[in-house]
């Protein structure tokens, strides 16, 4: 693990813990083990480093929520992984999520809002493709439909995660209720009412599969790698993008030197949905 990646892994377990507001610099660089002329090396303030966290905990949860539904080879089984998947990643995190949103907002800027649009464009395009493939049939109803998947991740997190709520959930019982919940719906609705010109937002999943920002996080990532090899295939990636004809067999084999390790997740992702798109 990296300098800067055990600080972000470490103030985010104290964040947790204590709150943002009570945790210290000082504390993150002794639990750390290192200066504060190290933590500073890698962020510039606390500030920087909170954001920081949020964004590579998106990031993280993005790469999962895709590779559960992409990879699995059973259709039916692709939206109950997509629910459970989700709400294990809420459950993981839900102290962590209500302290940055309790106290500190104010330091998000215009530019991480329209990230974390960016981010919530992938997940919207990723379940209606998901309610198409399940539900051939219920096609004029996808843009609906995918307003009351999300309906339901954001009714049920509200009950099961607020502050104070300890109940043992199965969040297994949870996810196929929702299957039966989802295809129930898509079965039966037969007055739509979302067209896809009303469903369109400014912000569009591919703006993020772009060469130029795949480059932007290379350099990200290569912050957080000690290892050669991972940062030798982080290069080969960035210079074959570069070059007139990249080779997508020597890409492929680049990523998945890098899938070994969960924090190269998001890069992998977005470069496999580039050569997708190129492809």
């Amino acid at each position: 693990m990296s300098k800067k990646q055990l600080i972000l892994e470490t103030a985010a377990r104290l964040f947790t813990e204590r709150g943002i507001d009570a945790t210290s610099v000082q504390q993150i660089t002794e639990a750390c083990g290192i200066s504060k002329g190290a933590f500073y090396l890698s962020f510039k303030s606390k500030d920087e480093l909170i954001i920081e966290i949020i964004d590579y905990f998106v990031k993280d949860v993005a790469a999962k929520i895709d590779r559960s539904v992409t990879e699995s080879q059973n259709t039916e089984e692709k939206l109950y992984n997509y629910y459970y998947q989700i709400f294990s990643i809420m459950q993981e995190h839900a102290t962590l999520a209500s302290a940055f949103f309790k106290e500190h907002t104010q330091f998000v800027s215009e530019e991480f809002i329209q990230k974390m649009a960016h981010y919530g464009a992938m997940m919207n395009t990723l379940i209606e493709n998901l309610l198409l493939e399940l539900y051939p049939q219920a096609a004029q109803h996808v843009y609906d439909l995918a307003i009351i998947v999300r309906g339901f991740i954001s009714g049920y997190s509200e009950h099961l995660f607020h502050k104070g709520n300890s109940y043992p959930y199965d969040l297994q019982a949870l996810a196929k209720s929702l299957v039966e919940k989802t295809t129930i719906l898509a079965t039966h609705t037969t007055i739509p009412f979302m067209t896809k010109e009303m469903a369109v937002i400014s912000t569009t999943a591919d703006t993020l599969i772009t060469v130029e920002n795949i480059l932007r996080e290379a350099h990200i990532l290569s912050s957080y790698l000690d290892d050669e090899l991972l940062q030798d295939s982080v290069r080969v990636i960035t210079e074959q993008l570069q070059s007139k004809q990249p080779r997508p067999a020597i890409m492929q084999g680049m990523l998945n030197n890098l899938q070994a390790d969960p924090v190269c997740n998001w890069f992998c992702y977005i470069v496999k949905k580039h050569m997708q798109k190129e492809g």
